[in-house]
Formats: structure tokens, sequence, C-alpha cells
């Protein structure tokens, strides 16, 4: 009788084996290790925001020599520039507090939805509302305003074109690579 029984906890053994052979296990660390990685892309991106509004600051003065911009452009300029700062350090504020390596999956999960859902919102919403009407102001006052005698306005407009369609790439790419950087975490959730 206890053959038997030890028989039949030997099969289930066996069978408890060889179904947990077959499935992938991953661990709580891994998961959260991949996580902290991800991560290093989202700050990547805000201290990207920081050097190009940095660089942007180091070129105001030159507006003192060249005076290619009016004074209320370079002020509106540089208020738009420090409420952008502030706007990317409020949204990525959330995330820096995180310890991904003790924090419950849970409320991971929770900020980096968060965190997506404003990146995305800044992207589409604020940023055009804020980009255009710059964009359009910059054309004047370099084209239109300063434009040479027997100059074609027109002409002027593609320095400040090509210029904003090389930033809103640049802008873009880094802006994936922090929504994806969410995404990837997020799934990492999902799939655990």
């Amino acid at each position: 009788m206890e053959e038997q029984y030890f028989d039949e906890m030997r099969q289930q053994m066996a069978a408890l084996k060889e179904q947990l052979n077959k499935q992938e296990i991953v661990s709580d660390r891994l998961i959260r290790e991949i996580m902290k990685a991800r991560t290093k892309d989202i700050r990547s991106t805000k201290n990207m925001c920081f050097v190009f509004a940095f660089i942007a600051f180091i070129c105001f003065p030159l507006n003192t020599l060249t005076e290619t911009w009016s004074w209320t452009f370079t002020l509106v300029t540089a208020i738009m520039l420090i409420f952008c700062l502030a706007a990317t350090v409020y949204i990525h504020r959330p995330v820096e507090r995180l310890n991904l390596m003790t924090t419950d999956l849970a409320t991971v999960a929770r900020v980096m939805a968060k965190f997506k859902k404003q990146y995305d919102n800044w992207l589409h919403y604020y940023t055009p509302a804020m980009v255009v009407p710059w964009v359009v102001w910059a054309c004047y006052e370099f084209a239109w305003k300063r434009c040479p005698e027997g100059v074609n306005p027109l002409w002027l407009t593609l320095p400040i074109l090509v210029g904003g369609g090389i930033g809103g790439a640049i802008g873009y790419y880094y802006h994936c690579k922090a929504v994806n950087a969410a995404k990837d975490i997020l799934e990492q959730i999902e799939g655990k």
C-alpha cells in the first residue's frame, strides 16, 4: 500500500516537473532590472530637453549682436522654453520617484500609464498650440521684418522651416523613445 502511494507521488512529481519545464519562468528581479534599464531612455529624453534648452539660452545673448529677432520674440521664446522645461520636469517627476526594485508592480504600471498619456497629450495638443504660432512669428520676424530689398521673403523662411523640421524630427525621436520605454515597461508588467 505504501509502495503504491509512493509510486503515485513519484508520478505526480514527474508530471509536475515536466509541466514546469515546459513553462517559462521569469524572475521578478529580472523584470525589474529590465524596467530599470528602460527608464534610462525616459531619463535621457528629459536630459536632452535640458541640453537643448541650455544651448538655446546660450544663443539668446547673440540676439544683441545680430538683432535678428525682436526682444519681444526673444522674451516669449525664453518664457516658452522655461514653461516646456517645467512641464517636462512635472511629467517626469513621478517616474523618477519610483524605486523599480521595491515598488509594487501595480503602482509602477499606474505611473507609467499616466506618464505615457501625459507625454502623448503633450505632443498632440500642447506642442502644436505653442509651436505653430511660434514658427509663424519666427518667419515674420526673420523673413518679412528683416528682409533685404529685392529678396523674396519666402526664401528667408526656408532656414526656419528646415531648422524647425530638423528640431521637430529630433524632438519626435526622443518623444517616441520615452513613450516606447514606458510601453515596454507596461508590457513587461502585463506579461508577468
